[in-house]
């Protein structure tokens, strides 16, 4: 069973909610905080009508891959799907997740993405959120998107978490 999406190299959804699980069960015993990231890349589906599909690949490829040399071991970020991306990090105060998810932000705004011969660029839209312990997996999941969504409409190119 494949844990890494094909495209990007990243784990994919499955293994990402194996990991989700994990860390909430970790936190159950430990009391270990963490945070949930929930990413849209800006636009991109007018990125792929006016470039195409390969450009539109390009992009998710780049951003991949310089999100997820920035990430720690203890960390997890993958491809939720589409355009989408979470990434579920170990945090040691709640105000770290904001601190985590402007570092995304920014590492996705200076993202290149090599175009005939000039360079793209893309942004993203970013909710976060803090573990708690009445959370279901849904619920920080929904939570994350919600304010993912609330990025969106805030103008995008943002962070937003509660």
């Amino acid at each position: 069973m494949a844990m890494r999406d094909a495209l990007t190299g990243l784990p994919n959804r499955r293994y990402l909610e194996s990991f989700l699980d994990y860390k909430m069960k970790e936190h159950r015993r430990f009391r270990t905080p963490f945070s949930v990231l929930f990413l849209d890349i800006d636009n991109f589906r007018n990125f792929n009508n006016e470039y195409g599909h390969d450009t539109g690949d390009l992009v998710l490829k780049k951003v991949a891959e310089t999100i997820r040399q920035s990430t720690r071991k203890s960390d997890m970020f993958g491809r939720w799907g589409g355009e989408e991306f979470v990434g579920i990090y170990s945090i040691k105060n709640p105000t770290d997740s904001m601190i985590v998810g402007e570092k995304v932000r920014m590492l996705v705004e200076n993202t290149i993405i090599p175009y005939e011969s000039g360079e793209l660029f893309v942004t993203a839209s970013i909710g976060i959120t803090n573990f708690s312990p009445e959370d279901s997996q849904k619920s920080i999941l929904e939570r994350a998107d919600q304010l993912m969504y609330t990025s969106k409409e805030r103008g995008k190119n943002r962070v937003t978490s509660d």
